[in-house]
């Protein structure tokens, strides 16, 4: 039996009016055509029906594929949301093209950004992320990785940002770049905050040591490489110590503020300067170093920062002293050339203060024997090295021995007499001054006491005060405990304290006499006429004795000036109820014209050269009155 024929052929037979099983043309062959084209219509169904059923499953499958990465979007689109990053993409040219929408939590406008470049020197590059290497990476189109620059908001605070990226490229075509960038503000700051801290000295903003010395040596290896010459200048304030001492520490550092912004101010963008520590600046300059090229800069730097300033509501002036080393000619290496500007600071000092001086190679030598001495001069208190000498003073009317003034000095075991002048100012540097001066007192109370025990009567003793001393917080106390150690009243000492440490800080100066004359002693104002203080301010000081300097007295009596100077001093002190001592009174005519002045007393070479105690003895017993006739 012939199999079925497929509906859709009998459907077509019976519209052409045959019959599948009727007589054709040939019957045989039509059956067998009926047949195959039957089948044709049954693979046909076969294959739509499979077909429809792979349509279906890939359906399937395409939806599940969709639901996927749908989630897998969200999930990234969340993490995104919940980090501080963001995605950003820029064009060939380095224009941002997209920027997602996180960013608009710093306060940034991501529709603002678009078609702009990306700012990157905006602030100070961050150490590790120089802008000339983010460009070098564009144009070689490398990946970047973690680069740090700053921009500034809207608000001006500071942004900084680090970014990672790729290059993008379409059929080997360069695109651009995609990247992520965070906000890394709070940990630059902190991490820029530890290396301010590091290198940096944290009360004047300026560089410190190791940074001036990490400089130093980039310095002199580039001048080696290209034969150039360099200069260190070391600046030391002067005065500084009594400043800070008197004013306080408040003060002290408000001067060295000041310092530091008119050395910035006067120096040149690519010079550099440092505070080293204390009072002491150093400056590294390059370019031209002449001599007399570097003579007109260190005598700016002198003139700008002795200008006056205030502080704690106070006008303070002081100088500076400034020592200048070369590269090569004074050193090879950065410690030399530091230390031997160092010492040529040092000399600067000794000459006066307020100047500055080139190293040479004698200062080496000189530079050797200071500190030396130095390390001596803390050792002759415990060696008992010191010792006073005694200076008589003599009243001018009756000649009668009217006064001691004790003298330090410094007997050395190798150098032998060590002259005041060269270790006084070293003590008064080093700050040895003060235990120096408290032995003084304890000295010269314990000798008036010997005598006193021997039988004599000695006159009152004068000690000399320095400034630190004055300024110090124990001066009244270390006075009464020396008095009360050597059972002395009072009136039996006098302290001398020169103009220029009363006029330093008059207000305080005032104070503190207040209290000596409290306790009692005796106070003579020393070198009166060198220190250029006001009458206003003299008025107010509880003074006893004006001592004329010797440097007026020197004059007399053929220098009209120094007379006119002499006589005026005297006016003054009787008119405030003072005496007049007159120092280095060296000839009979000088004691003369001082007497026919009204000038109570004299001291000086002419009547006295500082002695020691046993030689004070003979005055002491014949109290040898002065020639009337001298």
């Amino acid at each position: 039996m012939p199999p079925a024929l497929h509906p859709l052929l009998l459907r077509q037979l019976r519209r052409l009016g045959l019959e599948a099983g009727g007589a054709g043309p040939a019957p045989e062959a039509w059956a067998q055509l009926v047949e195959r084209v039957s089948r044709a219509y049954a693979d046909a169904d076969q294959d739509r029906y499979l077909l429809e059923r792979s349509q279906e499953l890939a359906s399937r499958e395409m939806g599940a594929l969709h639901a996927e990465l749908h989630a897998s979007q969200a999930r990234l689109a969340n993490l995104v949301a919940l980090s501080s990053d963001w995605v950003w993409e820029q064009d060939a040219q380095g224009r941002l093209t997209y920027v997602s929408e996180e960013v608009a939590r710093l306060g940034l406008d991501p529709a603002a950004m678009i078609g702009r470049p990306r700012a990157v020197d905006a602030l100070p590059p961050v150490d590790g992320s120089d802008p000339r290497d983010y460009a070098a990476c564009l144009a070689a189109r490398q990946p970047l990785r973690n680069f740090t620059f700053g921009s500034r908001l809207p608000n001006g605070q500071p942004l900084y940002v680090r970014i990672s990226g790729d290059p993008v490229e379409e059929d080997g075509v360069f695109q651009g770049y995609r990247g992520v960038a965070s906000d890394v503000t709070q940990a630059t700051l902190a991490e820029m905050r530890v290396i301010q801290l590091a290198r940096y000295d944290s009360l004047t903003g300026l560089a410190n040591r190791g940074m001036f010395m990490d400089e130093l040596e980039r310095t002199l290896a580039r001048a080696r490489l290209q034969c150039t010459a360099f200069a260190v200048l070391f600046i030391d304030l002067d005065r500084f110590k009594f400043v800070n001492d008197t004013l306080g520490h408040e003060a002290g550092d408000g001067l060295l503020k000041v310092m530091a912004q008119r050395l910035t101010q006067l120096l040149r963008g690519g010079d550099m300067v440092a505070r080293l520590g204390g009072d002491e600046f150093v400056v590294l300059m390059g370019g031209c170093v002449e001599p007399a090229a570097l003579s007109k800069v260190a005598s700016r730097l002198l003139t700008e920062l002795a200008e006056p300033l205030l502080l704690c509501g106070r006008t303070v002036q002081v100088s500076a002293s400034v020592g200048i080393s070369l590269f090569p000619a004074d050193g090879d290496d950065g410690a030399t050339l530091l230390k031997h500007a160092d010492t040529a600071m040092y000399l600067a000092k000794s000459r006066g203060k307020n100047n500055f001086q080139f190293f040479t190679a004698d200062l080496a030598q000189r530079a050797s024997r200071f500190f030396a001495l130095e390390g001596d001069l803390r050792q002759a208190l415990e060696r008992d090295e010191l010792l006073l000498h005694y200076q008589p003073q003599f009243d001018t009317a009756s000649g009668a021995l009217c006064g001691l003034e004790a003298l330090i000095r410094w007997q050395h075991p190798q150098r032998g007499l060590v002259s005041p002048s060269e270790f006084i100012p070293l003590a008064e540097e080093s700050g040895l001054i003060v235990p120096i001066g408290r032995w003084v007192m304890a000295t010269a109370c314990a000798q008036v006491r010997a005598w006193r025990d021997a039988g004599f009567e000695p006159p009152r003793c004068a000690i000399n005060l320095s400034a630190r001393q004055f300024a110090g917080d124990r001066l009244v106390d270390d006075l009464h405990d020396a008095l009360a150690l050597a059972g002395l009243e009072s009136d039996a000492l006098e302290v001398e304290l020169t103009e220029s440490a009363l006029m330093a800080d008059p207000d305080r100066a005032q104070l503190a006499l207040r209290q000596l004359q409290a306790l009692g002693v005796r106070i003579a104002i020393d070198d009166f006429g060198t220190g250029y203080s006001s009458l206003a301010y003299l008025k107010r000081f509880p003074a006893h004795t004006l001592k004329i300097d010797r440097s007026f007295v020197s004059g007399l009596p053929d220098n009209r000036d120094d007379l006119a100077i002499t006589r005026a001093v005297i006016a003054v002190a009787h008119s405030l109820n003072m005496q007049v001592m007159a120092e280095g009174v060296e000839t009979a005519a000088q004691l003369a014209v001082l007497r026919a002045l009204g000038c109570e007393g004299a001291q000086g070479f002419l009547l006295g050269r500082p002695m020691p105690a046993d030689a004070v003895l003979p005055l002491l017993k014949a109290m040898v009155p002065l020639p009337q006739g001298a």
